[in-house]
């Protein structure tokens, strides 16, 4: 037993002493010319991350009325119009899949009870159409997402 204590003793001390040689984990610095629209990328990331997050509720749980994925439609169309403004900056592939964003946005607002109701509906028809447009409109975001 009090070998097990000493052996703790030099445990503990042992572990407190190197603890200023841990690796620091910190954001990459994000350059300017990397990105086209810069101002506009933490605001992309931001709701790229709510759309992970509530792709998450098309398991059949029911989205709450003050849950933010309530209102991820809007938010979106917040952040497109935004990117729209500065298309211009954007490369081919970004302009095209902006565009692509915007039908995309048209065709899932139907959509938006069945999202409410978690992606589930008595209609399979409506389901299909619906899980159609939420995967279009996830994928043409995170390609609008990483051209910008």
């Amino acid at each position: 037993m009090r070998y097990s204590a000493i052996a703790l003793a030099f445990l503990l001390v042992g572990c407190g002493a190197g603890t200023s040689s841990l690796p620091r984990i910190t954001p990459a610095v994000t350059s300017a010319t990397g990105s086209p629209l810069p101002d506009l990328q933490p605001r992309l990331d931001a709701i790229g991350v709510l759309l992970t997050d509530c792709a998450a509720r098309l398991r059949g749980e029911p989205v709450a009325p003050a849950d933010n994925c309530s209102h991820v439609m809007p938010d979106v169309t917040g952040v497109i119009d935004e990117v729209e403004k500065q298309a211009a900056k954007l490369p081919p592939a970004g302009q095209a899949a902006l565009s692509d964003v915007r039908r995309q946005l048209a065709e899932i607002g139907p959509c938006e009870p069945w999202f409410a109701a978690g992606g589930v509906s008595e209609d399979g028809q409506l389901n299909a159409r619906c899980k159609k447009a939420w995967d279009a409109l996830y994928k043409g975001y995170n390609a609008v997402r990483n051209s910008a």
